[in-house]
């Protein structure tokens, strides 16, 4: 088990507004790349609350994967690292979309403000949970591959759904009243 977790503890804390400000430059990356296919599996393509979440689950994946080679050295757990990044990239969204139905649909509340600062509120209570479970939970390689799995799952669903969204409100593009691209 690794014990001195100090520097990913520093990694995964520091993600917090990095992978925020990583996420809020992916907003306008479709449109940047010329609306490049490659770039709309990544990025929004559109303005539906599920295009968006892409700006928390995508940068989260990056941080950890280049987390975990930095400290390639220091002996970290695989099965930790990537579960606890797994979780991160779980309850982001979770948090995101709770928050926005709760000031839009119980509130009545539309405001850019509270849209971007439910990314980074998102991302606090998302890293901060996985730093947690990092740090105080024994992970098997169950959780890990279990993890691997889910991962394989919201990529899939992202992508397959960006081309293909279901008609239900939340891939709903909020500036055309349509569904996809």
């Amino acid at each position: 088990m690794y014990i001195n977790s100090l520097k990913p503890t520093f990694w995964i804390v520091i993600g917090i507004p990095i992978v925020f400000l990583f996420g809020s430059l992916m907003h306008f990356a479709y449109d940047w790349s010329g609306q490049l296919t490659i770039v709309g599996i990544f990025a929004p393509v559109n303005e539906s609350i599920w295009e968006h979440l892409k700006l928390s689950i995508y940068p989260t994946f990056l941080w950890w994967i280049v987390g975990f080679f930095s400290f390639n050295d220091d002996h970290i757990s695989t099965y930790r690292w990537f579960t606890c990044c797994v979780i991160s990239v779980i309850i982001s969204p979770i948090v995101i979309t709770s928050f926005y139905y709760a000031y839009t649909g119980a509130l009545g509340i539309h405001s850019l403000f509270l849209d971007i600062f439910s990314l980074f509120l998102g991302l606090f209570i998302a890293q901060y949970l996985a730093l947690h479970i990092f740090n105080k939970s024994k992970i098997t390689k169950i959780h890990f591959y279990l993890s691997m799995l889910i991962s394989v799952l919201i990529i899939t669903s992202f992508t397959l759904f960006t081309f293909s969204p279901p008609k239900l409100p939340i891939f709903m593009d909020s500036s055309t009243n349509q569904y996809g691209i």
